[in-house]
């Protein structure tokens, strides 16, 4: 029984960790040279926007964005309820030649009986879902179609 004891101890924490994993944060990435700041901040800003993702928190000094929670997308796995919302960051490269572009797309899901919750905006059952790279991967090609003249190639 010790044996099994054992294995368990060591097991547990390996399966515990992994439930965790779920909550990385996934970060679509392009840098940019040969533009202004404030050129490259408002095509990020616009984009976001026109795809239907609300503004709530912009912060041109610190070069952020954070949208309000788009409600109503459902998600084929969990099948229930899910939101999304959008961060973006712009940060100036360290030798100082152009700027390094970050998007995010958080997802949160009601799991449990969350496709019968007649009003999810309102629950308290929110849970921290994968984040979808995906939609960051679609709104950074959409800022690089826009920029398409100014963007590094990796």
């Amino acid at each position: 029984m010790s044996s099994l004891r054992a294995v368990l101890l060591v097991l547990l924490p390996a399966l515990l960790a992994g439930g965790c994993a779920s909550s990385k944060e996934l970060w679509a990435e392009a840098t940019y040279r040969n533009l202004s700041y404030s050129s490259l901040y408002g095509v990020v800003l616009t984009t976001i926007d026109a795809e239907g993702y609300p503004v709530r928190m912009r912060d041109p000094q610190r070069g952020s964005v954070e949208t309000e929670w788009v409600y109503g997308m459902s998600n084929a796995v969990v099948r229930g309820p899910a939101r999304r919302k959008v961060f973006a960051t712009i940060e100036p490269l360290d030798d100082g030649t152009g700027y390094l572009v970050r998007m995010r797309v958080a997802e949160e899901v009601i799991p449990k009986g969350g496709i019968l919750n007649m009003n999810p905006r309102e629950s308290e059952d929110w849970e921290s879902y994968k984040d979808n790279f995906d939609i960051a991967e679609y709104l950074m090609a959409k800022v690089a179609a826009l920029l398409s003249e100014n963007r590094v190639s990796p």
